[in-house]
């Protein structure tokens, strides 16, 4: 190869051999998803210049494979479901291939100091340790098939639902095969930028792009006047579309997107953004959710900061708190959490001849990104088709816009493809984050252990943009009691505007911060009585019959007691066993904590839609524009349709998920596609047969 002496390993293996199995989770050696082999030792090709590797034998991903036959460690991946987004799997595999090369009998502490560099945000490590030590353990017995990783599925009235399967991605992803949105490139790609605000709130004077014109090879220059639609996004839609896709009166978080530009190289586009000059007329920001509630306080949208406020009242609390022996009362404070996905924000658009546009990237919901562009374009929503390439973990911030109207824009303007993927710094700059509250809560008891009564008073900083703030706080209101029966509530929730970054979607949606108050107010409860602290989650659990604080009655399965009480008989063995050693300083002991979680979008319709096909040869296509994440819903829905269809093996149903061009499917959160995309699919299929 001729390289450019200061390049890298992994754009030389990505860029010029095309080796895309060869992810770039962060361009910094952090995450470990760029891990390959270099004679014999597994090294970071992203902090390695390539130059260092001249006369070297290099192993990527799709070199494990030989003459077609998967490494033992691609296999027992497989089996041991290790493999969940599959962004992080290929340098993972390639680490435990270092080791197991040098290494076939390696301890389990070995092999977690084998990939204590590569990170993994889906899997939670034990799936990928177990199936390392199995593959350790066939390659010491000359590849024998041990079975025994997997637990047998219960026995089932079906076929092949309720049934371990290997799922329908799992190949791909261990081979290097699978496509996320960096790997794609079409000839004659642009490469896009974005300029942000480094203000947390300021009003545009002026913007001058006089200098970025006379740059050679800068194709496009989008300010918030170059859009044709609609310049304000927003996932809950309606009036609570209050983003610009580019900034038009002013910026309102470090990070607010301002210009945008086109150019031939990815190093052309960042020396251009840096010579747009934008004069800003600086304001007073806000941060704090209770300063932002003031009167005085400066605003981050029209004349208030309070966006919603939502009220779950039932029963007579004051009366409540008045029948009650003992009562507790605290505060609590829960920050930002950032996602982490190791995938950063990327996309890919394109113009066909006739102005249809198409939009390749990651998300958890191609529905919504289709209606957006559409929008933001000023085009009827057939015009646009979204597709949704593999995506390295989401957990709910990949449901709202990031990439997508930019890059669209930019096709849209110049005609050519336009590709854009964050840096590290800017995915963790611009992404949603679970919403920091500040809480205040009441709980009153009978000296029994009968609660009466619960008064909270919820705080969500959203930050300077909506997202999903409002639908966050209704679900924490929703759950604020936590899973027990409450006669008497009385819940107030807000969601404020600052000049944070946004808060929006995160795994829980406003449920872990509300459990982190109630189960902190039933462990003091419970000091106070005296009493067993599970004991008195028992004595208040929800059971069927139950009236929720929403007023709905539970009439039908009510697990709750029936888990407490199972964990009761665990922890009272565990208690037998542990012992704590004299004089040391380590303590080993048993903690309880309980949330309770509703499935779905909270009080609202979940419609998802799905096309069943039966075919001559008794194969079957499922089509639907569902997205798997790494959560194994084209799996689920394999099996779904096979079951429904008579069809005894799910290699023969293929899913088309991911497309608008496929029957809408709701977003991919709240844990429902199973549920919902599933049932859309099983009903599909009773049709077709």
């Amino acid at each position: 190869l001729e390289v450019a002496p200061e390049a890298m390993l992994a754009d030389v293996l990505r860029n010029q051999l095309g080796l895309t199995g060869v992810k770039k989770g962060c361009d910094r050696g952090d995450c470990g998803t760029c891990t390959v082999i270099m004679n014999g030792e597994a090294i970071l090709s992203c902090l390695t210049p390539v130059m260092q590797a001249a006369g070297k034998e290099i192993i990527t991903v799709e070199g494990l494979a030989l003459e077609g036959k998967l490494h033992p460690l691609q296999e027992a991946f497989i089996q041991c479901a290790a493999v969940q987004c599959g962004f992080c799997t290929p340098g993972m595999l390639l680490s435990a291939k270092a080791l197991l090369d040098q290494n076939p009998n390696p301890t389990i502490e070995e092999v977690r100091e084998a990939i204590s560099g590569n990170l993994c945000r889906c899997t939670g490590y034990e799936k990928i340790i177990d199936a390392i030590m199995l593959a350790a353990k066939r390659i010491r017995s000359g590849g024998g098939e041990e079975k025994g990783v997997l637990a047998p599925a219960k026995e089932s009235a079906t076929r092949i639902v309720a049934k371990s399967v290997r799922r329908v991605d799992a190949l791909e992803k261990v081979t290097g095969k699978a496509i996320f949105a960096d790997d794609l490139s079409f000839e004659g790609m642009l490469y896009a930028k974005v300029l942000r605000a480094p203000l947390p709130h300021a009003r545009i004077k002026k913007i001058e792009t006089g200098e970025v014109e006379k740059l050679e090879g800068v194709r496009a220059i989008l300010t918030a006047k170059d859009i044709p639609g609609e310049n304000r996004i927003g996932i809950l839609g309606g009036p609570f579309k209050d983003q610009p896709v580019l900034c038009d009166d002013k910026v309102r978080f470090v990070g607010d997107a301002v210009a945008l530009v086109a150019a031939e190289s990815e190093e052309i586009a960042e020396e251009a953004i840096k010579l747009i000059k934008v004069e800003y007329e600086e304001l007073p920001p806000v941060f704090d959710p209770l300063e932002a509630m003031k009167e005085d306080s400066p605003k981050v949208h029209g004349d208030s900061n309070i966006v919603a406020h939502r009220k779950i009242y039932k029963g007579d609390v004051e009366g409540g708190f008045q029948k009650s022996d003992i009562i507790v009362e605290g505060s609590y404070k829960t920050p930002f959490y950032e996602h982490a996905f190791l995938e950063p924000e990327a996309g890919i658009a394109r113009v066909d001849e006739a102005g249809n546009i198409t939009v390749w990237a990651c998300t958890q919901f191609p529905s919504d990104v289709r209606e957006e562009v559409a929008n933001v374009l000023g085009v009827p929503f057939n015009k646009v088709r979204v597709i949704q390439t593999k995506t390295g973990g989401g957990f709910g911030a990949k449901l709202d816009i990031s990439v997508h109207c930019h890059i669209a824009l930019l096709a849209f303007k110049t005609g050519k493809p336009v590709k854009l993927v964050y840096t590290r710094e800017e995915s963790i700059m611009t992404s949603t984050k679970r919403h920091p509250f500040i809480i205040k809560y009441k709980t009153g008891a009978t000296k029994e252990g009968r609660i009466l009564a619960v008064e909270a008073e919820l705080i969500g900083n959203t930050g300077a943009y909506l997202s999903y703030g409002p639908a966050v706080l209704t679900r924490a209101a929703v759950h604020a009691t936590g899973p027990y029966d409450v006669p008497n509530v009385k819940i107030n929730a807000y969601t404020v505007y600052t000049n944070c970054c946004i808060s929006g979607a995160m795994r829980g949606f406003g449920v872990p911060q509300v459990a982190i108050a109630h189960e902190t107010q039933m462990d003091r409860l419970a000091e106070k009585l005296g009493v067993d602290s599970l004991e008195l989650r028992l004595r208040n659990a929800f059971t069927v019959g139950s009236v929720t604080a929403t007023r709905q009655v539970l009439e039908h399965s009510v697990g709750f007691k029936k888990t407490l009480q199972q964990a009761q008989e665990i922890t009272a063995k565990w208690r037998r066993e542990i012992h704590n050693e004299e004089g040391s300083t380590k303590r080993k002991g048993v903690g309880i904590g309980v949330m309770w979680y509703g499935i779905g979008n909270t009080g609202h319709p979940n419609p998802s839609g799905a096309f069943v096909e039966l075919l001559d040869d008794g194969s079957a296509s499922v089509l639907t524009s569902c997205a798997e994440i790494g959560q194994g819903s084209d799996t689920v829905l394999a099996q779904i349709a096979a079951e429904e269809l008579g069809i005894d093996d799910i290699g023969r149903v293929k899913v088309y998920s991911g497309d608008t061009i496929t029957p809408y499917a709701r977003g991919t959160s709240a844990s429902g596609q199973t549920y919902i995309t599933g049932n859309a699919v099983r009903l599909a299929a009773i049709e077709a047969r």
